[in-house]
């Protein structure tokens, strides 16, 4: 922080309030909804929405911002509540890519699992630091294995690739 603009101290304690005045209400209210096990309910489409509307203000934090409230009240419109784990941890992997944190993209052949994901994401901050924000992508032509761009930096680790280099050599 002692090389920052005194702009961009204000700007990064502007920017986490903003996150949090969103974040942390809307992962209360995940885990109230869990916990209640309301998400079905709200989910039904037979349900009115002044119903569905009564039913997540019982749950709303005190003081909980109308700008929340309205996302959720949309979502249960649209009988998607159940989408709300999925929001918070979009919401969540956009506003760390928006901070000084490096764009890691990790593209795989088939979708990894989050005990995959925790693993990878372990040893590429142990190699790079721990300010990475990752990026999963799927692409079947690697066949296999995994691709990471940090950064500048790439580590192929794909079965495609392994090929690729097996092939120049044996030229």
């Amino acid at each position: 922080m002692a090389n920052e603009r005194p702009s961009q101290v204000y700007a990064q304690a502007v920017f986490e309030k903003a996150m949090a005045s969103w974040l942390e209400p809307l992962k209360t209210i995940a885990a109230s909804l869990t916990q209640s096990r309301l998400t079905d309910p709200l989910d039904d489409a037979g349900l009115a929405l002044s119903k569905k509307q009564d039913m997540l203000r019982a749950v709303f934090p005190p003081g909980t911002a109308t700008d929340v409230q309205n996302l959720l009240f949309l979502l249960a419109s649209k009988n998607e509540i159940h989408l709300l784990p999925e929001v918070i941890a979009d919401f969540d992997r956009f506003a760390q890519r928006s901070t000084t944190a490096t764009l890691t993209k990790v593209t795989s052949a088939v979708p990894l699992i989050d005990s995959e994901k925790q693993t990878l994401e372990t040893r590429l901050r142990k190699q790079f630091g721990a300010e990475l924000a990752f990026e999963y992508q799927v692409d079947p032509a690697i066949l296999g294995g995994v691709i990471v761009r940090a950064g500048d930096k790439v580590i192929d680790g794909s079965v495609s690739g392994k090929l690729a280099a097996l092939k120049e050599k044996l030229k």
